[in-house]
């Protein structure tokens, strides 16, 4: 068939639009003419195939279809018009090969003529479809979108070409262009509708064309939906009061959907005009209002009218207050009161006042401005802080809620006296003569009131008090004379006014000297820092002619002891004093010095010098990486003396390493100088940073500190692999090359590749993945090409495959798809033949393939040597069938030839041949010959062999060739193998040897290789190996003469353990081998520099040779005891027996059993000549001293005696037979010593018997032996009593049914035989029951409340007395568990497998113990073998148990722990954690993991070695049992038992149940599992006899008692609720039976029974610990509505405050994830702290709230949030940033600032509006939308945090939330709906969730009107 150029359907959208643009219609008449014609097409089978026509012309056209000539007539073929009959488009669907295709001719006519265009179709049946035919990866799906949003339906496809996309509305090709720009097609095919209206609405195709065909996807809806919500008031308008002739703007806003219009009236008058009538936000403004009104908003649209009305009230200003009268005066306060002067409300009163300024003058001064003292709500007030003797006047003015009005009349008010409040100004004395002075001043500067005098005080003695001081008074002058003074002395003094009320302050100290023609003090002394490093310092000279210098005194600090400096200068009023230090205080006198000497100085003047940026930098920096993009910084501040002023902050400098060039950044810290730790965020990945601290003072910053480095932590890397080829390597196998991401977007190492791998069908999207994982070695670059090849693939299949690098934190970012397609199939293998001859040619013949799948396109040889990695290529051409090869063939060599055909696939099987060529001697020597001294006495020699052409054979052997350099004879070893290395031993030490090998084939021996040379060592000698056994070996040497070393040895057991020994050491018993393995061992110096070998000897441990322990048969006198010796097998050579006898130590009454095995003990000091004929020694009473050293009483040689008699004295082969001490324990054991092997003695051991004491009158004390042997004789006693006792019931019950045949034995089994129950647990009753179980009979369900109730009283005594009397059932063997080989497979050593009901694996050829796993088969309810309860999987036997589970077909495991509890390893990770792993014989790949709040459901894919059947295992997970005791509710563990039960295949193997152990937890989930199916079979319950039954398969199933009760506590929750599980797709069905009227006698429905099931059970006062505390109790809005103590939030507590760590809410769990809400109150006013506390701790930004703040006239929650302005609540400052009103539900968002470390985020807050006051609402779809926009939000903006959700009392809508969250996100994943059990789980974690019976209806409503918008959930 011809392939056709398919010009595609989309072409025809164009050409009508080229048309219309070009050709536009005219009214004239004319013929048809056809602007889009049809088109070849190829399509597929079952396809569709569509044809576009449409003409024009005038009149307008009608187009019709013919088929091959004729009028189509089909149901497959469907004709579609549009465009009135002018266009058509004609669609076959489904396609049929050879039917359909045909030629099709679309024919357009009218009255003026017709005209025709005609296309082929061709279809092609799936295996004929082109490798480059379009497919669609991607099809369309279902779309839901509300009308004027955006809809995306998205297309993917692919095809060699790349194929284009078109899209199909309602089978018509879609006009982009005529549709504007709403509708677009994206660049990726997708179709995208904007502002989506009804008319988009329909089915869409999207079709692939390339030129080998077209494929269209399947149909997909989009569905365009309306929703309809009645107007309501957003913003309602506000009442206002206004002056007259004042203005106002109404605002009314009101939303709806369809959005409603607005508008005013006045009474019956419209201010809106109709015509203007705005939608949505209407303002009315209102100008010059005289008159009061009310204005009516109204807002209709087609749902309703609604209206609201606005008050204008108009009020005057208020009139000026009367009568103000000053009442009382002080020196700085008036107090007035007047009247009020209004007849209406006065809001309240304003006072103003000013004073009144006078000159010196006495003229009046500017007034200063008025001061105002708003909001006096009285018409009396109190004016302070006012100037003493001042006058001001007063003025009141009244504010209403208009506005103030005018003022009152001024009042003139006068402040009284005061004592002046500064002193005289100016204080300056001279001397007259030397005992006369003249003092003057001026005067003060606040003399409040009139001065009447002032005072002088003086003296010359500077330490007494001022009122000591001498006194003159001056009445009204500034100046007066003080005479009488003595001579030669320097005085003090100080002036101060008074006034009528009283003195005033002391003027500062003036020093004055009464000497005569001295200066006087220099006045007002100034000190003002002129820098960091200088002073100014200015004054008034005294009034002195005579002044020469001044002398000015310094000291630093404010101690007085500091030493003071003098610097003396020219007289001047200034002086700059420089060389201070910054930051400094300093203190200054100044003092003027004349000719006749120096003068009185100046008080102390202190000034600080300015400040200076710091001299030294920060220290002690220091920073380490926090996440991937933060790191943490820490400092140390500057030294104190080099901070020059306080730090007031620090500056970070950082930059990365990698870009040097960049300008650094500078991040300034807070003000606060206390701060030494930085946290740097928004850094690059996996990047080094230079950090550097900066301090700052308030001048600038100081150096920079010595920089600190580090690297960001990794991450996944941002970036995917690049340049992915994908390149087929057959019809099997694909080549995929790639470059690692960017550098800059690895974010850490790359450490390998994820490739997935999806296979494709025509039209459907890609099937499940294929991971497979690609390590990286360590030395690969990561920027160097990368290439897998990737098998086991289909042959002309088509795949997509994306990539991602991961580092050691996970996946990165995936690649852009790739899409192939495997090449057909190849020609199978062709006939070879290979002709050999002896002059080394061969001639290689072929015929063509059986199989060739196509023309054969020509050949290719590939040959060479078998053991070479390269073989040689050759193609040929396809009528060649032979060639000669005349060279390349060597000597005793295996060549290999492969031979493949080609067709237009490929290169096809190989055909493969080998040919022998003969052996030669070896023409070369072998290579790289090198050598080490290994000993004193040896020599490592190993060499390479020689160069492969030489070789000319196989080496069977080579010759080693040594001698001494001296001229020694040289030696030659020849090696039997082909090994190439050798030791050689026996050389003399510290002598140099020439080594030289060659080679040897079967032919002969080639030539020696050049010899080199090594030197032996010096060390000790002789190192052996004395004893073995098969359990341990003992090590001897001798150490060399003068041996000095002071290092200890290193002894090295197969390069897997090294054991040090002393240096004087010369032996050492190496303890814990494995029978019949071979050991080396290595003696070496831990000194040794070269860490060589010093002397090594191998050796074989002895088989294990099962022996039977010896038996004792009994005592006789003389302290002697006849002894059963065991059997020995017969296929073993024996050289001697020794009987060893072991003293045992005596302590505390008790006998201790030997701490060691039999064959770990010292074999040589046992067995050495010093240990023969040791004499007894006697005691005087002839009783024997005890030896505590074990000892040989007998040796045999030959046979072994059956009995022997110990303690007889005889002496046996040299060992004397000692008499056993009196009252002594002895046990014993029988020593076979082998025949010698090689290199040591060999011993195999039996076990030690029993205790032994020897004959004692006097009673011994019991050991722990007999213990054991009571506890083994003692239960066999009491079963063989027990049996008696049934048999004897058994007959007694055969007699009575014999005579009465017709009563049934068990009145439960109405199906089944009475004789022969089929219930494991019955069966035990019937036949062995325990005397427990017979007082212990099954529970009928109608009791098990009491029951329970029964055995909880008196704290819980009758559970405890119940589980104790439960039989142990331990009487039952356990040797498998016992057995040496697998007791490591063990995880704990009290936990074995019973050997009767133990799980047997199938035994591994030659591994002992492979048959053994530690687990049992467990039996359930009538089903024998139901489970297997088994241990978690320790490291090393991982294989085991995938064995297992292979062996026993199980598709279900259990797993009742968590890997890790209480920081102790519970379980091992025995499943991939990704992609696949292979544990022994099984791959196990891991295929899905779904995670969820309570645990976790894991699918993998199971294939045993060898086999090609592949299995599904489903593994579940339980993660919410507590490491403590037992699940508080058995609701989560009975949701998640329903899952297993609902996933476990019928026909499936047992289910294997662990835990850690395979005791406890595993028992609970078997007991509970078995009785729930015998409750729904027998309504009774047996979790005694279940239990019981149990015990006897494995020991201490159910380990606990509280485990015992939670059985029980689970039974009745399960017995009381019922299974109220129903699929998605029978909901609306089961809505209609519990809503259905009850019955008469009932009287409630379904529904109402349902719900009052949920609130059957009470909480206990013991949960609500910290809610009832005194402290907390005000905080909890609801008394009895409280969080449990369990789930609570608790808050970081605040020290010294009690409760702070209390809130009212609750951690609830989600459907995936725990805690995933929080449930909280409405926040309380005293409460409002705490919630934004809670929001911060816990890292919740997301918060729902579900109710108004005030609902029916009452407070249902406090508006904790600020409206318009940032507020802070304690630490947090809450800043509102946006506020969008919706349709139903407000969304505020908030930026929270931590204001301690300036830390912020951003809370959204959702508000939801549309909940009715009383009730719920009346459909669930507005509430479902609002569901998924949080949870969207959350996915979109949430960090890890939970959502907190409130309503008032956080219970009734904060329940419904979370129910409807957790239910449909369980139906999405599911398809199953669980109200009740979702409900009674939320209530186990805070009361009352879901309060009332309406809003638990309300989640079944909401429930069931989500499952009405999916069309595959339709009934």
């Amino acid at each position: 068939m011809a392939q056709t150029g398919c010009h595609n359907v989309c072409l025809h959208v164009y050409l009508v639009i080229i048309f219309i643009c070009f050709f536009p219609l005219s009214n004239a008449s004319s013929r048809p003419t056809l602007v889009i014609m049809p088109k070849d097409q190829i399509g597929v089978d079952g396809g569709v195939a569509s044809f576009v026509c449409h003409a024009t012309g005038e009149p307008r056209p009608n187009i019709t279809w013919n088929k091959r000539g004729r009028r189509l007539n089909s149901q497959r073929i469907e004709v579609i018009e549009f465009d009135r009959g002018a266009g058509s488009v004609l669609r076959i669907q489904p396609l049929r090969p050879q039917r359909d295709e045909a030629v099709y001719e679309c024919l357009a006519a009218n009255i003026n003529g017709k005209v025709s265009a005609e296309a082929k179709l061709f279809v092609l049946k799936d295996d004929q479809l082109p490798a480059g035919f379009p497919r669609i990866h991607m099809p369309p799906q279902l779309k839901v979108v509300e009308r004027t949003r955006t809809a995306n339906m998205m297309c993917g496809a692919s095809g060699n070409p790349d194929p284009t996309i078109v899209w199909f509305k309602d089978f018509l090709p879609v006009d982009v262009v005529k549709v504007g720009n709403r509708v677009k097609q994206m660049r990726t095919g997708a179709l995208q509708i904007e502002d989506s209206d009804d008319s988009d609405q329909g089915k869409y195709e999207c079709v692939a064309s390339n030129s080998a065909g077209t494929v269209y996807s399947s149909p997909a809806n989009l569905y365009v939906r309306v929703r309809h919500v009645p107007p309501r008031f957003s913003i309602p308008p506000k009442n206002h009061e206004i002056m007259p002739g004042g203005s106002v703007n109404l605002t009314c806003v009101a939303v709806g959907s369809p959005m409603p219009y607005v508008k005013w009236t006045l009474g019956p008058e419209e201010l809106t005009p109709e015509a203007d009538m705005p939608v949505g936000r209407n303002v009315l403004a209102l100008d010059d209002v005289t008159e009061s009104a009310n204005y009516t908003c109204v807002a209709m649209s087609s749902l309703g009218v609604i209206e609201m009305t606005a008050q204008v009230t108009v009020k005057a200003l208020p009139r000026p207050p009367t009568k103000p009268v000053v009442t009382e005066t002080t020196a700085t306060s008036v107090t007035m009161t007047w009247d009020s002067g209004n007849s209406e409300h006065v809001k309240y009163y304003t006072l103003s006042y000013r004073q009144r300024l006078v000159g010196a003058d006495g003229r009046p001064q500017p007034p200063p401005p008025t001061q105002d003292v708003d909001g006096v709500g009285t018409t009396r007030y109190t004016v302070g802080g006012l100037m003493p003797f001042s006058e001001y006047d007063f003025q009141v003015s009244a504010v209403n809620s208009v506005g103030r009005g005018p003022a009152s009349e001024s009042v003139l008010a006068s402040t009284g006296e005061q004592v002046p409040s500064s002193s005289p100004r100016n204080v300056q004395a001279q001397m007259l003569s030397a005992s006369t002075m003249l003092v003057s001043w001026e005067e003060p500067l606040e003399p409040n009131g009139q001065i009447r005098g002032y005072r002088v005080y003086y003296t010359a003695n500077r330490d007494t008090p001022v009122n000591t001081w001498d006194k003159h008074n001056v009445d009204d002058s500034l100046l007066t004379t003080i005479s009488k003074l003595i001579p030669q002395s320097e005085y003090l003094i100080r002036v101060l006014a008074f006034t009528s009320v009283g003195d005033g302050p002391l003027s500062a100290e003036l020093h004055a000297c009464t000497k005569q023609g001295v200066p006087g003090q220099p006045m007002n002394l100034k000190a003002e820092a002129d820098s960091a490093t200088a002073v100014l310092l200015s004054w008034m000279p005294p009034s002195h002619d005579g002044i020469v210098k001044y002398e000015l005194y310094y000291r630093e600090g404010e101690h007085e002891n500091e030493k003071e400096q003098m610097v003396m200068f020219n007289p001047s009023m200034t002086y700059l004093l420089e060389g201070l230090r910054p930051n400094t205080l300093y203190n200054f006198r100044l003092a003027a010095r004349s000719k006749q000497g120096v003068g009185a100085t100046t008080p102390t003047v202190s000034v600080r010098t300015r400040l200076s940026t710091p001299s030294a930098a920060p220290q002690s920096v220091t920073c380490k990486s926090i996440s991937s993009t933060s790191l943490l910084v820490h400092w140390s501040p500057p030294p104190s003396h080099a901070q020059n002023g306080p730090i007031v902050r620090y500056g970070v400098r950082y930059y990365p390493l990698n870009r040097p060039d960049d300008v650094a950044r500078t991040d300034l810290l807070g003000t606060s100088p206390d701060e030494e730790s930085r946290l740097l965020q928004g850094l690059e990945k996996w990047t080094d940073y230079r950090v550097a601290i900066i301090a700052y003072t308030a001048v600038g910053p100081g150096p920079e500190s010595q920089p600190c480095t580090a690297r960001t932590f990794d991450d996944v890397p941002s970036g995917a692999p690049r340049r992915i080829s994908v390149k087929p390597q057959n019809s099997t196998a694909v080549l995929i090359r790639w470059r690692a991401p960017p550098r800059d977007r690895h974010h850490g190492t790359i450490r390998g590749y994820q490739v997935h791998l999806s296979r494709m069908a025509p039209g459907m999207p890609p099937g499940h993945p294929r991971m497979q994982d690609i390590m990286l070695p360590d030395s690969q670059r990561d920027d160097k090409d990368h290439e897998v090849i990737i098998g086991n693939l289909l042959p002309e299949t088509t795949y997509v495959i994306t990539m991602a690098a991961y580092t050691a934190r996970g996946d990165g970012v995936r690649s852009k798809s790739k899409v192939f397609t495997t090449p057909g199939a190849v020609p199978s293998r062709p006939r070879l033949s290979v002709s050999y001859t002896q002059a080394n040619t061969a001639l290689v013949q072929w015929q063509q393939p059986s199989e060739t799948h196509g023309p054969i396109l020509g050949y290719r040889l590939r040959f060479g040597r078998e053991d070479s990695p390269e073989l040689t290529s050759l193609k040929f051409e396809p009528s060649d069938d032979n060639y000669a090869i005349n060279d390349g063939l060597y000597r005793g060599a295996t060549f290999i030839f492969r031979l493949s055909a080609q067709n237009h696939a490929g290169f096809g099987e190989e055909a493969t041949r080998k040919v022998h060529t003969p052996e030669a001697i070896p023409s070369g020597y072998p290579q790289k010959l090198h050598a080490v001294a290994k000993t004193a006495t040896g020599i490592q020699v190993a060499w390479d062999p020689p160069l492969l052409p030489e070789r000319n054979g196989r080496i069977l052997k080579y010759s080693v060739s040594y001698s001494d350099i001296h001229g020694a004879d040289e030696q030659v070893i020849k090696i039997v193998s082909a090994q190439t290395e050798c030791l050689l031993s026996g050389l003399q030490s510290d002598t140099t040897y020439n080594i030289r090998v060659r080679a040897h084939t079967s032919v002969g021996e080639g030539p020696y290789s050049p010899a080199i040379q090594e030197r032996t060592a010096d060390f000790v000698k002789n190192f052996q190996v004395s004893t073995v056994t098969s359990t341990s070996a003992l090590l001897s040497w001798e150490l060399p003469h003068r041996y000095k070393i002071q290092q200890p040895f290193k002894i090295k057991i197969n390069s897997e353990r090294t054991v040090e020994v002393e240096n004087w050491s010369t032996r050492k018993l190496i303890t814990g081998l494995k029978p019949s393995t071979q050991y080396y061992f290595g003696l070496t110096r831990r000194g040794d520099g070269a860490g060589g070998l010093q002397q090594e000897v191998r050796v074989t441990t002895a088989p294990s040779i099962v022996l039977h322990r010896p038996i004792v048969q009994g005592s006789r006198t003389g302290g002697t005891l006849l002894t059963l010796l065991p059997d020995v097998p017969r296929n073993i050579h024996v050289q001697a027996f020794y009987v060893v006898v072991v003293p045992l130590k005596h302590r505390h009454g008790r006998h201790l059993k030997p701490s060691f095995n039999p064959e770990d003990m010292d074999l040589d000091e046992l067995l050495g000549p010093h240990r023969r004929h040791r004499k007894r020694r006697a005691l005087r009473n002839g009783s024997p001293a005890v030896d505590p050293q074990p000892y040989v009483a007998a040796q045999f040689k030959g046979s072994l005696p059956k009995q022997f008699t110990l303690g007889d004295e005889q002496d046996y082969s040299g060992y004397l037979n000692r008499r056993l001490a009196d009252a002594h324990g002895y046990t014993f054991f029988l020593l076979t010593e082998l025949d010698k092997s090689e290199t040591a003695r060999m011993f195999v051991a039996s076990p030690f018997s029993e205790l032994i004491i020897a004959p004692n009158p006097a009673p011994s004390p019991i050991t722990e032996e007999e213990e054991g042997l009571l506890w083994v004789v003692g239960p066999v006693l009491a079963v063989v009593f027990i049996i008696c006792i049934v048999i004897a019931i058994l007959l007694y019950k055969r007699k009575r049914s014999d005579s009465d045949p017709g009563k049934p034995i068990l009145s439960g089994h109405k199906d089944q035989s009475p004789h022969h129950p089929s219930d494991p647990v019955e069966l035990r009753r019937m036949n062995c029951q325990t005397p427990g179980m017979v007082s212990h009979p099954p529970i009928p369900v109608g009791e098990l409340a009491d029951h329970v109730e029964r055995l909880k009283a008196n704290d819980n005594l009758k559970f405890s007395q119940e589980y104790e009397s439960i039989d142990p059932g331990q009487q039952f063997t356990w040797d498998n568990s016992n057995l040496d080989v697998n007791k490591p497979k063990n995880r704990y050593a009290n936990v074995i497998a019973y050997d009767h009901s133990r799980v047997i694996l199938a035994p591994l050829e030659a591994v002992p113990g492979s048959d053994y796993i530690n687990a049992n088969y467990m039996d359930g309810y009538r089903r024998q073998n139901a489970y297997i309860a088994t241990q978690g999987p320790l490291p090393e036997t991982f294989a085991d148990f995938w064995r297992m589970v292979w062996e026993q077909r199980s598709a279900t495991v259990v797993m009742m722990t968590k890997l890790e509890e209480r920081c102790r390893v519970k379980c091992d990770q025995y499943w991939p954690s990704r992609g696949t792993e292979t544990y022994g014989l099984v791959q196990v790949t891991l295929l899905d993991t779904m995670e969820l709040a309570t645990y976790a459901v894991r699918t993998f894919a199971l294939q045993k070695a060898g086999s090609n059947e592949k299995r599904e295992v489903r593994h579940f997970q339980f993660t919410a049992w507590p490491d403590h005791g037992v699940p508080e509710y058995p609701t989560p563990f009975l949701a998640f038992l329903r899952r297993v039960k609902a996933c476990n295949p019928p026909d499936a193997g047992p289910m294997v149940v662990h835990c850690s152990a395979g005791v406890g937890r595993t028992g609970c989930f078997i007991v509970i599992d078995a009785m729930l199916e015998r409750l729904r079979q027998e309504h009774t319950v047996d979790v005694y006899g279940h239990v019981t039954c149990l015990r006897a398969q494995r020991n201490y199933m159910v380990q606990t008692e509280e485990q015992y009760a939670f059985i029980h506590e689970s039974l009745l929750e399960a017995a009381a609720a019922g299974c109220t599980e129903v699929p998605a797709r029978s909901l609306y069905a089961h809505l209609q039976r519990l809503t259905a009227p009850g019955t008469p006698g009932e009287g409630s429905s379904g529904m109402e029974l349902e719900f009052k099931r949920l609130a059957s059970a009470k909480a206990s006062t013991l949960r609500f610990i910290s809610a009832n505390l005194p402290c907390n109790k005000f905080k909890n809005r609801l008394v009895n509505i409280m969080p449990y103590e369990s789930t609570r939030v608790a808050l970081q507590p605040i020290r010294g405050v009690e409760g702070s760590d209390y809130i009212n809410a609750s951690f609830i769990d989600g459907y995936r994830q725990q805690a995933a809400y929080i449930g909280t109150q409405g926040p309380l006013a005293e409460t409002t702290e705490d919630f934004w506390r809670m929001l911060w701790e816990h890292n919740s930004t997301i918060v729902v709230m579900l109710t108004k703040l005030r609902e029916l006239g009452q407070e249902k929650c406090h508006q904790y949030w600020p409206a318009e302005r940032s507020a802070r609540y304690q630490y947090f400052v809450v800043d509102p940033m946006a506020e969008y009103s919706m349709p139903q539900y407000i969304l505020r968002e908030f930026k929270v600032t931590d204001a301690r470390d300036g830390q912020s985020r951003t809370i959204r807050q959702f508000q939801f509006i549309d909940w009715p006051e009383q009730g719920v609402p009346k459909s669930g779809e507005g509430f479902i939308d609002f569901i998924g926009q949080v949870h969207k939000t959350k996915e979109q903006f949430g960090q890890d945090g939970p959502i907190t959700v409130h309503c008032s009392a956080g219970v009734g809508r904060t329940g419904v939330f979370v129910t409807l969250s957790i239910v449909l996100e369980r139906m999405r994943y599911e398809g199953v709906v669980d109200v009740f059990q979702t409900v009674k789980m939320l209530r186990t974690q805070r009361p009352a969730m879901v309060q009332t019976e309406d809003q638990y209806q309300f989640c079944y409503r909401a429930a069931l009107e989500y499952l009405g918008s999916f069309d595959h959930y339709a009934t």
